[in-house]
């Protein structure tokens, strides 16, 4: 048996930290919440559950926030969460026997992070991350923004999703204020700050960012690949449409494809008209394996769904009718009542005596 405190930073989060401490109090053993400068009632509702409830002056800098709530813990191991995340009841039984059968000596435990959800609120969006980390005074949080702990040691990837629940939007422009005033970026921070680059339409300084982080080749494989894909989104806005396919081809020399970028090539394809080249990649994507414990971002729907409706439109435009409704049926299986899934529905109904 193992004992878990919980560690939080928190500001101005009343509308979602009880609904966050319902959820998880229950199952671990101490609860350290930080404040970071709050003027709503957090701080109220956060002595209703715990007294162990400091204030940190906020610096710009989540790894020294989370450095500190880690110091505040007392229990084996330091589990830590957002306060708009949630633990469903389903996994809270899983987490209860995680903490009742795991081996002392494992020193981190990677749970699963669901992030986005379809409309039939099934996640679509995860990743694994080091959710649950022994509490011994070698592992620290690295990174401005965007922090994490290096995953080292024993490590267990355990069936146990953490769920990310906005209720509402977070500060667009915060990470990219943090980022733009550090004198020097790690690997790691450049590459999200060429992510932030791209959610606020600077393409440009984007693929500089992205160019000087690949061409430095430190980064891990699967941030090279997303780089990749990102810059060539970049490109595509911008307008240079052979350079957004050469960004994605570069992530192929990094390792095998991912679903997601055999998606975007076949969208790049699908939008030059060649139908069948797109059909080649939108088919590839099928057949991949998805690596959970890659650490990848990982959307799960560019590995069925959705490239099965792409290939549903590319096989209609080359007037193979059949094949078009038979990926349709795939993706009316995982889907059945997607939009577009009904819309293809009716469309070959309407066009029957074609196919």
């Amino acid at each position: 048996m193992i004992t878990i405190s919980l560690c939080m930073i928190v500001k101005n989060e009343e509308d979602v930290l009880e609904r966050c401490l319902k959820s998880i109090t229950p199952v671990v053993d101490e609860i350290i919440i930080v404040d970071t400068g709050s003027t709503d009632t957090t701080k109220d509702i956060a002595l209703r559950y715990t007294p162990h409830v400091f204030d940190f002056p906020w610096v710009d800098d989540f790894s020294k926030a989370r450095n500190f709530a880690f110091s505040k813990a007392t229990q084996q191991y330091c589990m830590w969460v957002d306060a708009d995340d949630i633990l469903t009841p389903s996994d809270q039984t899983r987490l209860k026997t995680l903490k009742d059968t795991s081996d002392p000596t494992v020193d981190i435990f990677m749970l699963k992070y669901d992030i986005a959800f379809d409309e039939e609120d099934h996640p679509i969006f995860s990743y694994y991350r080091e959710r649950i980390i022994k509490n011994n005074g070698s592992f620290f949080w690295e990174g401005v923004v965007h922090e994490a702990i290096t995953p080292r040691g024993i490590i267990e990837y355990k069936e146990i999703a953490i769920q990310h629940r906005k209720l509402r939007p977070s500060n667009s422009d915060r990470n990219l204020r943090i980022l733009e005033k550090q004198p020097q970026l790690s690997p790691r921070e450049q590459y999200y700050y060429g992510r932030e680059l791209y959610y606020h339409k600077r393409y440009e300084d984007a693929i500089h960012v992205f160019n000087r982080f690949l061409n430095e080749k430190q980064g891990w494989i699967e941030n090279n690949i997303d780089a990749c894909k990102i810059r060539g989104l970049c490109y595509q806005k911008l307008g240079f449409i052979e350079e957004e396919l050469n960004s994605y081809l570069q992530s192929l020399s990094f390792d095998i494809p991912r679903g997601e970028l055999c998606c975007a090539i076949g969208n790049h394809f699908f939008q030059k008209q060649q139908y069948r080249q797109a059909i080649y990649w939108y088919q590839n994507a099928t057949t991949l394996e998805i690596d959970e414990t890659s650490g990848a971002f990982i959307e799960k729907d560019y590995y069925d769904f959705i490239p099965y409706l792409q290939l549903c439109v590319c096989f209609d435009k080359l007037g193979d009718k059949e094949s078009a409704k038979n990926y349709n049926d795939l993706a009316a299986f995982l889907k059945p009542n997607h939009p577009s899934v009904v819309h293809n529905k009716k469309y070959f109904q309407e066009n029957e005596t074609s196919i």
